[in-house]
């Protein structure tokens, strides 16, 4: 439910220091004590705190019963967070002050509560009442106090001395009221409420605290019956619109009503439903919303009247996208995210979208360009760079992979498997430039951290058949590999390797495996060719290289070897 109890959140913050004025020093000062007063005030003005305290304690040698120094000496010590040194002057501020000085009672009452000496606020407080009877925050203060030390009841009897004085009124009724739900007596408590409602009848606010209050505490016939009432008078309040909706969400089987009066609520003009509440909401809802088509219909609506409101803001635009993405809508949001980098590149967020709908759309054009952007303004975000090794990657920007791993890798030192990861493609770039000494040193790092992990021993052992070097290592790992994953890709791999050993029925044995798992792929077909000519099948071969010609028929290499009817 919406917590219109909280209400009293404005006033829970202790009123404004009453001392921003600086008391008029006394009457009768000694010349000598106004001198060194006075120079202490300039020194004070113009930020030296030092010399200010040093001139304030030689006019106190002077005479040591003035007020005004102790108190200007104790704000100082205050404002340099040296509460028991400030407690101390202002104690005896107030002890020689002989005007009940708010100023003074107001900066000893600081010290004690920043000390939690709340007991001794009390008198304070009961001076302070004294003294200007017609202060309603200093009741409301000292039943604060009372209800810091646990002391309910004589914090209501504080705030029925306020009403006795000032009327009802909703600082102290809302109150009274959690008072009375403090000591557990709901029955005080509504009755609090029902007063408030009462004495103030065209304030629909306080209705709604009372129909919450019914609900909350299961007296479901009253709540409804304020509700109901509610419901006909001409609300112009968000956050009574939003009570309203919340009962309705908890009441009604369907989510009709609910979004009728959420709508009402977003729509009003009044800023007691601020952007951040109204955010907060249609976040809230997003989770329910994935497998319910009249939910997120109602939440596009909703987003709608807050873009009218707010037609700039970051949060909202990256709110559609998700809202978007569940109508799987990815094309015009990634459009639309486009465009509010354009004008505003400094949300993180809003790029993190971006590359999230490129990724997710495979457009590894944009997915670069967005990326390597982002990692220029955005440099120490390590998921920046995983988007942009892996569009450089796919772009053949191998020396760029290189480089971004290099740097991504010192923001991955407390994520090993996102760093592994990455360094398995800097190992793939580094032997796509030939550069094989560096592409072996990084696929052996990785190998001594994670010794199962399968794309470096599949890409590592395939690229070492391929270049014909340490063929055993290579077969160690390509068969180490197959007995972790026997995926088609791995088969192939281990068939290649197999062959590069001059193990050809072995090798042949595996590729046949392979086949049997994905008939798609013209590699596989092309490496059985070579494979059955190496043994002497040479019309097997062929009849395999015509079919991997077929699903690849821009393969140059294959159409040679068809046109040849040879390896060579």
């Amino acid at each position: 439910m919406v917590l219109l109890l909280s209400l009293s959140a404005g006033y829970s913050q202790k009123k404004a220091q009453k001392s921003d004025k600086k008391p008029a020093t006394e009457k009768g000062f000694d010349f000598n004590f106004s001198f060194y007063f006075l120079e202490g005030n300039k020194n004070k003005n113009l930020g030296d705190y030092d010399n200010a305290i040093k001139n304030y304690t030689r006019a106190l040698s002077i005479d040591n019963t003035q007020p005004s120094a102790y108190y200007e000496i104790a704000t100082i010590l205050f404002a340099s967070g040296d509460y028991q040194a400030a407690q101390s002057y202002a104690e005896k501020a107030v002890q020689y002050d002989k005007t009940n000085n708010i100023a003074y009672i107001d900066m000893l009452i600081y010290t004690y509560e920043y000390s939690n000496q709340h007991e001794k606020t009390i008198p304070l407080y009961r001076k302070l009442i004294a003294s200007n009877p017609n202060d309603i925050e200093n009741y409301y203060e000292l039943a604060k106090i009372y209800q810091k030390l646990n002391k309910p009841k004589d914090a209501i009897k504080v705030l029925d001395e306020a009403e006795k004085k000032f009327g009802i009124t909703d600082i102290v009724s809302v109150q009274k009221e959690m008072m009375y739900e403090q000591m557990g007596n709901m029955n005080k408590s509504f009755e609090e409420m029902k007063r408030l409602r009462d004495a103030y009848p065209n304030n629909l606010r306080y209705k709604a605290m009372l129909a919450e209050a019914y609900f909350q505490n299961k007296k479901l016939d009253l709540a409804k019956a304020e509700f109901a009432e509610l419901e006909k008078m001409n609300i112009d309040e968000g956050l009574v619109y939003l009570s309203l909706a919340e009962f309705h969400r908890a009441t009604d089987a369907q989510y009709y009503n609910y979004f009728a009066m959420l709508e009402k609520a977003f729509s009003c003009e009044d800023e007691s439903l601020t952007y951040e509440l109204k955010m907060q909401i249609l976040n809230q809802l997003l989770p329910i919303a994935r497998n319910d088509d009249y939910i997120k219909v109602q939440i596009k609506r909703l987003a709608s009247i807050v873009e009218k409101q707010y037609p700039s803001d970051v949060a909202l635009s990256a709110l559609k996208a998700d809202i978007a993405m569940m109508n799987n809508d990815y094309k015009s949001v990634q459009q639309n995210l486009i465009d509010i980098v354009s004008e505003d590149k400094s949300s993180y967020e809003i790029w993190e979208h971006l590359m999230n709908i490129d990724y997710h759309l495979q457009d590894y054009d944009n997915l670069y360009l967005h990326s390597k952007e982002a990692a220029e303004l955005f440099p120490n975000m390590l998921m920046v760079y995983q988007y942009y090794v892996v569009a450089a990657y796919l772009k053949k920007e191998f020396r760029e992979v290189v480089e971004a791993v290099d740097y991504a890798s010192m923001l991955s030192l407390d994520n090993q498997q996102v760093m592994i990861d990455l360094l398995s493609m800097q190992g793939d770039a580094y032997n796509a430039l030939k550069n094989f000494h560096k592409a072996d040193s990084v696929y052996e790092y990785i190998l001594f951290k994670d010794a199962d992990f399968e794309s470096v021993l599949n890409n590592y052992s395939y690229n070492l058949a391929v270049r014909g070097e340490k063929l055993d290592k290579a077969l160690e790992m390509s068969t180490h590999l197959v007995e972790l994953n026997s995926s088609p890709t791995y088969l192939d791999t281990h068939a290649w390797v197999l062959y590069k050993n001059g193990k050809l029925d072995e090798a042949l044995k595996f590729m046949d495996d392979a086949i049997s798992k994905d008939a798609s792929n013209a590699v596989y077909y092309d490496h059985r060719g070579d494979i059955k000519f190496s043994l002497g099948k040479k019309d097997e071969a062929l009849s395999d290289w015509e079919k991997a010609l077929e699903l690849d028929p821009e393969n140059s290499e294959i159409e040679e070897k068809v046109r040849k009817k040879s390896l060579k």
